[in-house]
């Protein structure tokens, strides 16, 4: 039998682009079985909407909950996350498009590999208008080969070469993990993204894939809540940043407590660890000064 799936959805002040994401999720040649929709106290429709979709497709268990206050995007993840109740959870941005064929070709993935915990694929930036957006293109390990140059043992076998920096894939919004990690995964650590959190806590533990194949439409616009890859480098942006960065560091979320904290999530749930370089890898982060 084909895994039943979960998407997790969080939205705050998505009203503009939220039905067409919406759309895309029921387009799906494999619709999802349960959607999961948490609104982080939004000011527009963006709860309207959700509701009007639960309201359109019976067939489909839509699930809108409406926090009582503002957790932020990440606590806000973490919540939906928990509702999941099926097989393989998707997590998913407000104002993305989802290709058709995006949960058929990840379920795929999951039910032919029964040791495949996680599945990661590749995108495609577009504008407001649904045009695409003229970013650079995304490249992966050492070699700063493309998603398309990638050789298959690499996207079979390894998940070092999507721990380089700023490798898109791991973007939430492009990976899906099964379910039966949630003990691993939450609760997450709020001084990084929900995303980075969730491939850097599995990838010692279980067998990872990458689909070289475009199955999101990835939405830059001026109400990116990650702004990394829109906003210029001003002194402003740049001071920002630094703002944010001290505000995190006193809060004790630094680079070194992240994999500390990945460190004893992985000792608490003894997970049978089969990448354990990786884990090498992170204790040498951990114990940096």
């Amino acid at each position: 039998m084909r895994s039943t799936t979960s998407i997790a959805m969080c939205t705050y002040n998505g009203a503009a682009f939220l039905q067409q994401q919406l759309d895309s999720l029921v387009a799906q040649t494999c619709r999802p079985d349960e959607v999961i929709i948490c609104d982080d106290c939004s000011q527009d429709q963006s709860v309207e909407i959700a509701q009007g979709f639960a309201k359109q497709h019976p067939d489909i268990a839509v699930k809108v909950v409406q926090n009582p206050q503002n957790l932020g995007y990440i606590k806000n993840f973490e919540k939906a996350i928990s509702l999941c109740t099926q097989d393989i959870i998707f997590l998913c941005d407000q104002d993305d498009l989802w290709q058709p064929n995006k949960i058929e070709n990840m379920v795929a993935v999951f039910d032919a590999e029964p040791s495949v915990g996680l599945v990661l694929h590749d995108f495609c930036w577009i504008d407001e208008r649904n045009q695409p957006y003229p970013g650079p293109i995304d490249t992966y390990g050492p070699k700063k080969l493309s998603a398309a140059q990638l050789p298959q043992e690499i996207k079979d076998h390894s998940i070092n070469v999507f721990m380089q920096p700023y490798p898109r894939a791991w973007c939430g919004c492009m990976m899906a993990y099964r379910r039966s990690f949630n003990d691993v995964v939450l609760p997450i650590f709020p001084g990084k993204g929900h995303d980075d959190w969730i491939l850097k806590v599995l990838a010692p533990i279980t067998e990872t894939r990458f689909l070289a194949s475009t199955l999101v439409h990835y939405r830059m616009h001026q109400q990116n809540t990650n702004r990394r890859d829109l906003e210029r480098r001003t002194l402003a942006y740049l001071w920002c940043r630094f703002v944010k960065k001290t505000i995190l560091v006193l809060k004790g979320h630094t680079k070194r407590g992240f994999y500390r904290q990945i460190l004893t999530r992985l000792s608490k749930v003894k997970k049978p660890v089969m990448y354990e370089a990786l884990l090498s890898q992170y204790r040498s982060y951990a114990n940096k000064l």
